[in-house]
């Protein structure tokens, strides 16, 4: 029987997977690029501002993505204490001239949630389609937790739609599709149709995104892979 030609789809958004996409090709694999999730800045950024000048030198502003950085930055000179995700969070806030006082060992909500020093208050400065787990963990410590919306998350599939569908209509191929999100797999779905993703191995990060994946085509094989700096759906 003749080795199946392998080809991943890969869904972050552009320049995000530069990196993943450059190790598949040095090993052979066919990579389609069908970016899932695209970020819109806020049209308004007064409520984001006045929700970070409410807080005190020692509460925490939370931010878990590179685009909440960006917002902060566009919104508002933080006056506390502030914890970022992960290295390329807290990277992104360095560049604007933002301070990191706490970053998680593991770059993940649950991890942040877990190992943030207690204070009175956590300002979680997120995606509108944030994910429930840090605030969950948050609040079961005794923080008071606010949320606030730094910017919107549009899960809509953009790029070569009728390639993935393609390779993942032909037999000869195996297809892995690289999900980094609970919306970039709703995304992926909606676009190539579920028939079509139940022939994909999803190669999901984290737990949340693996469940998803597994709800939504219950057909499709579902690895779970590490985590990586971003806790929006």
């Amino acid at each position: 029987m003749p080795e199946l030609r392998r080809t991943a789809i890969i869904t972050r958004a552009p320049g995000d997977d530069e990196d993943l996409a450059a190790r598949l090709r040095s090993n052979g694999v066919d990579v389609i690029a069908l970016p899932c999730v695209r970020i819109e800045p806020l049209a308004d950024s007064r409520q984001l501002a006045s929700e970070i000048g409410r807080l005190a030198a020692d509460d925490w502003l939370v931010v878990t993505s590179r685009a909440g950085a960006d917002a902060i930055a566009r919104a508002s000179r933080p006056r506390c204490r502030v914890a970022a995700i992960g290295g390329r969070t807290a990277a992104r806030l360095q560049e604007h001239g933002i301070g990191v006082d706490f970053q998680p060992i593991t770059p993940a909500g649950v991890a942040l949630g877990r190992d943030l020093p207690l204070a009175r208050v956590a300002l979680l400065a997120r995606s509108d389609r944030a994910l429930a787990d840090l605030p969950s963990v948050l609040n079961e410590r005794g923080f008071e937790v606010r949320e606030v919306i730094a910017y919107h998350t549009v899960a809509r599939a953009r790029g070569d739609i009728d390639a993935a569908r393609a390779a993942l209509a032909d037999r000869a191929r195996e297809v892995r599709t690289f999900v980094a999100s609970p919306s970039a797999v709703e995304a992926f779905v909606d676009a190539v149709g579920e028939e079509l993703a139940g022939r994909a191995i999803f190669v999901a990060i984290g737990a949340t995104t693996a469940a998803t994946a597994g709800k939504r085509v219950p057909t499709a094989r579902v690895e779970i892979e590490g985590a990586v700096d971003v806790a929006h759906r």
